[in-house]
């Protein structure tokens, strides 16, 4: 097992939808999918799983006993590594299928390789034993799982809009429980798609970034009478993993772990309707884009005589240096460092050009090859460019100044930094 954090991804069985409808478009085979195909991307397992929950995974088995009838249609998905369940629950948004993971209380004695409901009594029975990479103690089990009577409101649907995630459970949940927001927790991330085992888990915001993202609960909405909940989230797009932690007044948060490939019209169309917002790129787009359409910096190639001047990137999405002055058509070597914890890059435009250039930038989100092409956007008010220079990193670019006197601004194109961080060449 790699020491890098894992992501077992969880295959359709069973369940297809039409194949156009999804990234790659091929019919998913039952052992898993291939990869890459003619510069294709493969199809999107149903859900990811952290290693922390799931570092090998078992199988999964219909719900379609009378005694689980409340959670019938759903899928238990049970863990080799682990030894334990989870609730599998599947959604769907324009044909992608995409589900949630949630823990259910309880560890078995063994890994666990397959379940099944008994005919007759209706009761969940597993079985497994140990061989590589698992947690557990025994070296074999046959075990019963019961569906008691105890009143807890588990998830039995969910489904992800652009404004949030919605769940229907099995039993109300008490209003009085979700009152304080300030209660509840959600935060994403994306693993690298590529032929190693196992990924890190990085920044949904800032690609190849190593961390996850912590999202803003606006709201939790109780509807029909607690049997639904609306977790409301301005900020979300779509991502490898959402980690949702909700208190509901039980003696443990609520765990589910949902993979958000699309999302669905916004729950609330009139708040929406004022905030025009740009659905960012699959993130397995953006992991093939990077192979595929990287070239190399044009100016890298060293001029005699060039002035050296060190730019370095501050606190709060800053350039330290705000103002520099050249002579027209002066020599430029220009190096980048950056000791801050995100990554930048560093734009020179033509005059009066910022914020065109910027909002270009801020729109490049929606475009998979928008790291590969280092966050540049298609412009011909772009002059010189820098790549994206990673934490820690430096990237150093050769340039002429221009010729004609004037303030050209620089800025940082990654999206959402342009705002603040910018700043003026001043040739003269």
């Amino acid at each position: 097992m790699c020491a890098a954090a894992f992501s077992c991804a969880v295959p359709l069985q069973g369940r297809l939808t039409s194949p156009d409808a999804r990234i790659g478009g091929h019919q998913p085979p039952y052992f898993g999918y291939g990869g890459p195909k003619d510069d294709r991307a493969p199809d999107l397992p149903l859900v990811y799983l952290p290693r922390g929950l799931d570092n090998s995974s078992g199988a999964q088995v219909a719900i379609d006993s009378p005694h689980w009838q409340e959670l019938a249609g759903q899928l238990i998905h049970t863990s080799y590594g682990a030894g334990r369940i989870f609730l599998l629950l599947w959604d769907e948004v324009r044909g992608q299928p995409q589900g949630a993971i949630v823990p259910i209380a309880g560890e078995f004695r063994s890994a666990i390789h397959r379940a099944c409901f008994h005919p007759h009594d209706g009761h969940l029975y597993v079985s497994g034993m140990a061989g590589w990479g698992t947690y557990t103690t025994e070296d074999g089990c046959f075990q019963r799982v019961r569906w008691t009577d105890k009143k807890v409101p588990l998830p039995r649907k969910v489904h992800v809009h652009e404004d949030g995630v919605w769940i229907e459970f099995t039993r109300p949940v008490r209003k009085a429980a979700i009152a304080d927001v300030s209660r509840q927790f959600a935060q994403c991330w994306n693993y690298r798609y590529s032929g190693a085992y196992g990924s890190p888990e990085f920044s949904s915001r800032h690609y190849g970034v190593p961390g996850h993202d912590v999202l803003t609960i606006s709201s939790v909405e109780w509807l029909d009478h607690g049997r639904r909940l609306f977790v409301a989230m301005d900020d979300l797009q779509p991502v490898n993993q959402l980690h949702l932690s909700l208190e509901l007044g039980q003696p443990r948060p609520l765990e589910l772990f949902l993979t958000v490939h699309a999302l669905d019209r916004p729950f609330h169309p009139r708040r929406a309707a004022n905030e025009p917002r740009i659905t960012a790129a699959h993130p397995i787009l953006t992991d093939l884009a990077v192979n595929l359409h990287k070239k190399p910096n044009r100016w890298q190639k060293p001029i005699e005589g060039a002035r050296a001047i060190t730019m370095k990137t501050g606190p709060n999405l800053t350039y330290r240096q705000t103002e520099i002055r050249v002579r027209p058509g002066e020599p430029i070597r220009l190096t980048l460092r950056n000791p801050d914890v995100l990554p930048h890059n560093w734009v020179l435009a033509r005059p009066g050009t910022l914020r065109t250039v910027g909002e270009a930038a801020n729109r490049l989100i929606a475009d998979p090859r928008a790291y590969a092409l280092q966050y540049i956007p298609p412009s011909d008010d772009v002059l010189v460019h820098t790549d994206i220079v990673p934490p820690g990193g430096a990237f150093t670019v050769y340039f002429r100044a221009p010729k004609e006197p004037g303030r050209y601004p620089y800025l940082c194109t990654f999206p959402g930094h342009w705002m603040v961080m910018n700043g003026v060449l001043i040739v003269e």
